[in-house]
């Protein structure tokens, strides 16, 4: 039967076109015209070319006929533009001239063919709006008019407004869009057409022009279309007005004015980086994220498919997936009033469905606007949302963004407001932290107590909407937020006694059955858990003092009988991290009866983000065995034992994770793969962690099963993995037993040379150099402990590759460099004859880029600098390399940096190389008389020294190192070389006597000037003898000591 009608129908297309191109008359034409529209378009009987070619010779006909009704063609145009299976493909040349027929006396006649020419334009316009260009001045006086000039018909500007909405969607990327004088015209036409005008008859109509108002905004914030700043301020007035529109019991009150202006107080905001727009940090936060993150145009569109796909179908970018324009302008078809649906009932009740529509799309178009603008502006504005006042009087009556929250009895429009505020305190975590009252009266409202209002008014509120609502779609968010607001804010202003009570809420709360209210409860709690400095109430509110209920619940959910979603036990183990992370001492407690078996089981998972995460709060654990460890803390050091040896060793779980089972490998799926890499990853960096106690009192068969795996997988083509294994190495070498392994120490460094030869990216090679360099360092350790062992086990040329090697390094990025020049320095600093003797000149081309380095005037280089001092005070005390380089040149450079240099970690560094010398007896007086005179010339300008607050620890520094160098030479001043040492200080007495003061707080300087006021001396100077009575006189905590006579 259809295909009969479609084929009656072709041939009734077929001869009308005929007709029209033989037509003379105009009736024949108005006839014909009329007899398709009568045609079923439900049914396909037309192709593209043929319809195309139908429309443009109807247009001509219609042009050479003046008199004629263009309204049954405009009719026809939109019936073949709307109909899903008689879609034409249109040429530019075509749309161009049904454009211009429709926009032809487009608002002359009556009302209904107004409306019929505006369906016919939108039609065309949301088909092909970004091949519009040459029509855009035409169209925009069109609408101007349409918006601007006409005061009566609503339905007009309605249909107006469809146009610019449909005329505003992005296609894609590839295509054009509107320029930033177009989106000014557009903007300028909703404000003078829409927004100002606050009279209109129909309400339904009303609610249906400000809908099709704020999706054609929508639109121009997805296409990244930029508002003037005027623009932008008077549409979010407006739009704050509509979150309020049919609010029930809040009465409209009159606007003189939307203007709305960024809340005066965010001039007191601290600067920060303010030059770009906002980027990924700007993603809206639900949970713990361990993700990438998205970038901010994928965020845009997450956010607006959040509208029902029915109010959304008119900015589709693309009519093959999306309803043509029909279902544009059906957006408000289930607001339309049926023929038998008259009941004034029903009505209101459609009424107030619309008016919520009205202000959950308000609330959406907030949202995004207000990512198009810099954090400062946003905060500012945001701020006119939010309550700024802690009085309950005003809590029921002030119109805002909470209000919303907690009052409107609309679902959709709850939602969206508190999408907007969980963006709020995610994004202006740096501002919420500026939150303190005021103790005094003042003469203006700081920022500090505005935030403070603001928080404590937000976390009573989500406090009280979090025990209304019982629903996920809002619990999730709520959560979310105070998650957020709980880690953003200072603790003194969350109110301790609502904390308490929304600790025991979250308690309850972990019992629902919806498994991500569950995870949003646990991400709170692990927030709160988290919390600096730890409070009291919140350890005893969590159990950690008493019952640990909440490790009890989470043990029972990883470990009862029934299984839990993934998703929970995930969040459950990343709780876990944070208890231990922040309150082990607590933990201790429950160590074998919670811990222990949770390890046990997860790091046996099948699920691999379990395996992960219990790997990860391995680490945590480890963290903290290893730094109580070094305490010598009995009960530590058994549990660590336990963990270590016991449980993950003994029972094959380290290494099971390292090297899964081979059963089924060949059938693993690539994210299997991944998951295994990662997991081993997560592994290596939990043994990173080990410390050095625990790995010394590993079984040695444990310690070389991890030695293998770490040498074996760092070579691996994974970058992650082999990063970690070879961070992990590192950190071994740094260890004080492994110094005298030299075994491990020719495997990792044979492994550095082999990885450097390789073409490997710059994180990788970077790893790989500070190896390079904790490797020449714990050679170091040996050649100063057990020199003989030293050469006997280490041979030369193993030695010079490690130098060759450092050399190579040097030629890379600053990174690199920066660890190649310390590797250098400790190699030349311990070098023989015996391994120079064969390779002097690479030994003589070492020496030259350390010099090199020294002579750099850039001020880039501070790291590399200061790693060149320390080798240079390292060549100086070597005999062997000494005579490499020019000694009063490098004592020049020297006293440059440590007199001028404005980085304080290089002039450490000149003082530890000019400390260095005091080992090197060999050289001449007059060496050590010019480094002893640098350093009390330094002496005597610490105190002109200016640094910011961040500085200060290293100010200390430089004043404690330089004490303990002038201490040093001065204790050896009764020896034959540096007897003449103390007649320099004659001049600068005072100014060491002030230095030393200022350094006793560190515990060497103290015990270093200790024993040099009681060591008794075969000769002593006057100087020396004035200088140790004034410190008797001037430090009464030394004037026990007695003076020499």
């Amino acid at each position: 039967m259809t295909e009969n009608k479609a084929a009656a129908q072709t041939l009734l297309l077929v001869e009308s076109l005929k007709v029209l191109k033989n037509s003379r008359s105009q009736h024949e034409t108005e006839e014909t015209i009329q007899s398709l529209l009568k045609l079923d378009f439900e049914v396909p009987f037309c192709t593209s070319d043929v319809g195309e070619d139908l429309l443009r010779i109807c247009v001509l006909r219609c042009e050479q006929c003046p008199s004629m009704a263009t309204a049954p063609l405009k009719e026809l145009i939109w019936l073949f533009q709307t109909s899903t299976e008689n879609q034409i493909n249109l040429s530019p040349t075509s749309i161009d001239l049904l454009v211009k027929f429709c926009l032809k006396r487009v608002l002359s006649g009556p009302i209904p063919q107004i409306i019929v020419s505006f369906h016919a334009l939108g039609s065309l316009v949301y088909q092909n709006s970004h091949l519009l260009d040459s029509n855009w001045p035409a169209l925009h006086e069109v609408l101007r008019r349409s918006l601007c000039d006409n005061e009566d018909v609503d339905s007009i500007r309605h249909s107006a407004l469809k146009i610019l909405q449909s005329l505003t969607i992005r296609r894609d990327k590839e295509t054009g869009y509107l320029s930033a004088s177009q989106v000014d015209a557009i903007v300028a036409m909703i404000i003078e057409g829409v927004i100002k005008k606050t009279n209109y008859a129909d309400e339904t109509l009303f609610c249906k022009i400000r809908v099709a108002t704020m999706k054609t905004l929508l639109n121009l914030v997805n296409s990244d279309a930029v508002f003037q700043a005027e623009h932008m301020g008077y549409i979010l007035g407006y739009l704050r007005h509509l979150t309020f529109y049919g609010f029930p019991g809040y009465a409209s009150r009159p606007i003189k004015s939307f203007d709305l202006f960024p809340s005066p107080v965010c001039h007191q905001l601290p600067h920060i980086d303010m030059n770009e727009l906002d980027g990924n940090r700007d993603k809206p936060v639900m949970r713990r994220s361990h993700g990438k993150k998205q970038n901010n145009r994928a965020q845009k569109s997450e956010s607006t498919t959040q509208l029902d796909a029915q109010d959304d179908s008119d900015s589709s970018p693309s009519r093959k997936r999306y309803l043509p324009w029909t279902a544009a302008d059906s957006s408000d078809a289930d607001t339309s009033d049926p023929e038998n649906a008259q009941d004034a009932l029903t009505l209101n009740k459609r009424l107030r469905n619309m008016k919520a529509k009205v202000r959950q799309i308000a609330y959406d178009t907030i949202r995004m606007l207000l990512l198009t603008i810099n954090k400062k502006e946003r905060f500012g504005y945001l701020l006119n949302f939010l309550p700024q006042q802690s009085s309950p009087a005003l809590r029921s009556t002030e119109h805002t963004l909470v209000l919303s929250m907690l009052k409107d009895p609309d679902a959709r429009v709850r939602s969206s407001s508190i999408n907007v505020l969980k963006d709020f305190i995610a994004n202006s975590k740096q501002y919420i932290i500026l939150a303190c009252e005021s103790t005094h009266a003042t003469s203006f409202t700081s920022i500090s107590e505005v935030m403070a209002s603001v928080i404590t008014e937000l976390h009573r509120a989500i406090h009280l909407a979090l025990l209304a609502e019982t629903l996920p779609l809002f619990q999730i968010p709520l959560l979310s937020c105070l998650s957020l607001l709980t880690n953003a804010s200072p603790y003194n202003r969350l109110r301790a006694s609502i904390v308490m009570d929304m600790i025991g809420d979250l308690r309850k709360i972990l019992t629902s059955k919806f498994e991500q209210v569950r995870v949003a409860a646990l991400t709170c709690l692990g927030g709160f858990a988290a919390y600096q400095p730890r409070h009291t109430e919140i350890i005893r509110c969590l159990g950690l003092d008493s019952d640990h209920w909440l490790e009890v619940y989470c043990s029972s959910q990883l470990l009862g009988p029934e299984i839990e979603a993934n998703s929970v036990r995930v969040e459950i183990l990343q709780t876990l991290t944070a208890f231990v992370s922040n309150h082990f001492n607590y933990c201790i407690e429950v160590f074998g009866e919670i811990y222990v078996p949770v390890l046990e089981s997860v790091l046996v998972d099948p699920f691999g983000p379990i395996r992960i995460h219990g790997m990860k709060l391995v680490t945590a654990l480890a963290n903290k065995i290893a730094d109580s460890s070094s305490t010598e803390n009995e009960l530590v050091m058994k549990l660590g034992k336990s963990m270590w040896q016991e449980t993950l060793f003994q029972r094959g779980l380290i290494q099971k994770c390292i090297f899964p089972p081979a059963e089924g490998e060949s059938d693993r799926t690539p994210h299997e793969v991944r998951e295994c890499q990662v997991l081993r990853r997560e592994t290596f960096t939990a043994l990173a962690e080990i410390g050095s106690v625990m790995w010394d009192n590993l079984p040695h068969s444990n310690q070389k099963f991890c030695i293998c795996a770490l040498l074996t997988h760092a070579k691996a083509t994974t970058d992650d993995v082999a990063l970690a294994a070879i961070r992990t190495l590192g950190i071994f070498c740094t260890y004080d037993g492994t110094a005298f392994d030299t075994i491990l120490l020719q495997d990792v460094g044979e492994m550095c040379v082999h990885l450097l030869g390789k073409r490997i990216n710059l994180s990788l090679k970077q790893k790989v150099s500070w190896t390079l360099s904790n490797v020449c360092f714990a050679l170091w350790t040996l050649c100063k402990a057990e020199s003989v062992r030293f050469l006997e086990e280490i041979s030369p040329e193993f030695f010079n590759n490690l130098l060759r090697l450092s050399i190579v390094a040097y030629d890379d990025k600053d990174a690199v460099r920066v660890n190649a020049l310390r590797a250098m320095g400790l190699l030349l600093g311990m070098v023989t004859e015996s391994y120079m003797h064969k390779e002097i000149q690479l030994y003589k081309e070492a020496v030259r880029l350390l010099m090199e380095t020294m002579a750099l005037s850039s001020d880039k280089f501070f790291k590399a600098k200061w790693n060149a001092c320390y080798a240079i005070g390292w060549i100086l005390r070597n005999p062997t390399t000494r005579v490499l380089v020019n000694i009063d040149a490098s004592l020049e450079t020297l006293e440059h940096y440590l007199l001028e240099c404005i980085n304080l970690k290089v002039q450490i560094a000149c003082i530890s190389a000019l400390d260095q010398l005091t080992e090197a007896h060999d050289l001449p007086v007059s060496v050590h008389t010019q480094a002893f005179s640098i350093l009390l010339r330094k002496t005597s300008r610490v105190s002109e020294i200016q640094v910011s607050y961040k500085e200060l620890k290293h100010l200390q520094s430089v004043k404690e190192n330089l004490s303990l160098a002038v201490l040093n030479y001065l204790s050896k001043s009764d020896q034959e070389v540096f007897r003449c040492l103390p007649t320099l200080m004659t001049e600068y007495g005072e100014c060491l006597e002030i230095l030393l003061k200022d350094s006793l707080s560190n515990l060497d300087v103290k015990r270093t000037l200790e024993d040099f006021m009681k060591t008794p001396r075969a000769t002593s100077s006057s100087q020396i003898n004035k200088f140790i009575i004034e410190i008797s006189e001037h430090m009464p905590e030394y004037s026990i000591f007695e003076a020499p006579e």
